[in-house]
């Protein structure tokens, strides 16, 4: 049982590609300690900042297109290889790691106006989220609902038996308690958001149906909701429709002040 928590957690590395190479050579480095350990993030431009948060089985690379958007409209970007992914250090994800690295970057970053994640992205940034976090809004886009989500994704593509997922299940527990289910359900966790919110999602998403973005956006206030026909799960960061609906969006909150 213990082999197959292992392979959930494993994450997919991939390096860095030349497109983001390019694009991270006009960053300007940084780190941060958390818990004794030094993480990497890159950030340009000037202006309002915003975090960009990218998803699983990915790096900070699939979410460029969208910040060379918001760089040409005035704002800063911050973007960082989600451990263990990329050019982080690990093959194994650890939820509580992302999670308070995530808050570290909260406080850390001055000017922090707006977070943007994708697909799990979304729902680490939701679920880090605390009543300290200065930003004025948050964009999610494809995220799925929960943790568990994930697990009976993972079943269905493993072709998991009852007895199997029930091992799992309590494998997780046993190493992050029983509330895990609570700590990383980002429908609990934006309950508790009490900052405007953006739920994009592809109507074409097969790995996130377009239907956890109406749950999402049912238990979050002040939240605004815009599926994106024909978009698909791993598309959409990409698409040009989305880019301007993300703009669109933190104008409008930015008019507000």
């Amino acid at each position: 049982m213990d082999d197959l928590v292992e392979r959930f957690y494993t994450v997919v590395k991939l390096p860095h590609d030349p497109f983001t190479k390019a694009f991270l050579n006009r960053c300007r480095s940084h780190t941060v300690k958390v818990n004794g350990r030094f993480y990497k993030y890159f950030q340009s431009g000037s202006g309002p900042t915003v975090l960009l948060v990218h998803g699983l089985n990915t790096h900070l690379g699939s979410m460029v297109a969208l910040a060379e958007d918001l760089l040409a409209q005035g704002y800063r970007v911050v973007l960082f290889d989600v451990p263990p992914h990329g050019e982080a250090l690990g093959t194994t994800g650890d939820p509580a790691e992302i999670r308070v690295l995530l808050r570290a970057l909260y406080d850390r970053l001055t000017g922090l106006y707006a977070v943007v994640g994708h697909s799990m992205g979304g729902l680490w940034a939701l679920t880090a989220w605390h009543a300290g976090v200065p930003a004025r809004t948050v964009v999610s886009i494809s995220s799925p609902p929960a943790k568990m989500f994930l697990v009976e994704r993972f079943a269905e593509m493993n072709a998991l038996d009852d007895d199997q997922v029930r091992g799992v299940v309590a494998r997780i527990e046993a190493r992050f308690g029983e509330t895990v289910w609570d700590e990383y359900s980002a429908v609990r966790a934006a309950r508790t958001v009490h900052v405007p919110g953006l739920v994009v999602h592809g109507t074409a998403d097969d790995h996130v149906p377009p239907v956890h973005a109406g749950e999402l956006h049912a238990n979050w206030r002040h939240c605004a909701m815009e599926l994106v026909e024909g978009a698909g799960h791993f598309d959409i960061v990409e698409s040009p429709e989305v880019r301007k609906l993300v703009s669109a969006h933190l104008r409008s909150v930015e008019e507000t002040r």
